[in-house]
């Protein structure tokens, strides 16, 4: 795979890009990722010029401010996305609720969104994720930091990490990934904070972008009533089920993904009076 090369987007955030002479598309990863999630997608998308951003407390970003709410996080995204011409957003798993913010922001600036495994705010109490996430924050209440971490996040039951398990290149790169988080949220809770801003079904019809829902059918009952309700609640929305996958579908099927994501923004192509972009492989 590529290595495309950190950069410095400004306002305590850092992350990665790379050179394309398509339209720019912004990637936002999940819990305990980082921008070095994308390389292999990027990799099968080289036409559109792409950024990847670590959210705060990942990567090397700085972690989020004292009491910062989703809004504040997303309109800091935002700024980004109009210093790069961001035309279209990707979100994966956590990173599908800060995309579906910055739509709800400032929807007109978008031409599409991508939202790869949607996961439900915080409140669900039948969604695994938050539950692991309560786990994580009391045992670092109890032993601090540790290798625990990761491995309550990744090999524990239920784990939104279960569909790497068969495919053992992916599985190493996102446990070494994992192992390079530091785990600075957990102290606050800070994603429980990120992650309890309702987004209402009023708020969702408002965004105008084309929506592209993306998941896996080895994803939790929950995940897929999120999926089928923001279907419902967006204006603009189609959806691809992708067999074999689980909570990391864009990852676990990157030619699946890649060739959806591709087609995506193609139908969506602002072109200001260029050609779009040669089709990667």
């Amino acid at each position: 795979m590529t290595y495309y090369p950190l950069v410095n987007l400004g306002d305590g955030l850092a992350g990665r890009v790379s050179s394309g002479e398509g339209e720019a598309v912004l990637w936002i990863h999940g819990y305990a990722l980082d921008s070095t999630s994308w390389s292999e997608l990027w990799d099968l998308l080289p036409g559109w010029r792409h950024i990847g951003i670590d959210l705060p407390g990942h990567g090397q970003s700085l972690p989020a401010g004292e009491g910062e709410e989703l809004p504040a996080l997303a309109r800091r995204l935002v700024a980004v996305a109009r210093a790069h011409d961001v035309r279209h957003l990707v979100g994966l798993s956590f990173g599908t609720v800060v995309a579906l913010q910055m739509a709800v922001e400032e929807g007109d600036a978008f031409a599409t969104l991508v939202l790869g495994s949607p996961l439900v705010e915080h409140g669900a109490n039948d969604e695994p994720f938050w539950k692991r996430y309560r786990e994580l924050a009391n045992m670092h209440r109890m032993a601090g930091y540790g290798e625990h971490l990761r491995g309550r996040l990744m090999l524990v039951e239920p784990s939104l990490f279960e569909g790497a398990a068969g495919r053992p290149k992916l599985w190493q790169r996102l446990w070494d990934t994992v192992g390079r988080h530091g785990f600075w949220d957990l102290p606050e809770a800070t994603f429980i904070r990120l992650g309890s801003c309702l987004q209402s079904d009023v708020s969702l019809h408002r965004i105008p972008s084309a929506a592209l829902i993306v998941s896996g059918d080895r994803e939790r009952p929950s995940a897929r009533r999120h999926a089928e309700r923001l279907a419902r609640a967006l204006r603009s929305c189609r959806c691809l089920h992708v067999l074999g996958a689980g909570a990391h579908s864009l990852l676990e099927a990157p030619e699946t993904a890649a060739a959806a994501i591709d087609g995506h923004l193609r139908a969506h192509f602002a072109g200001r009076g260029e050609a779009a972009p040669t089709s990667g492989p």
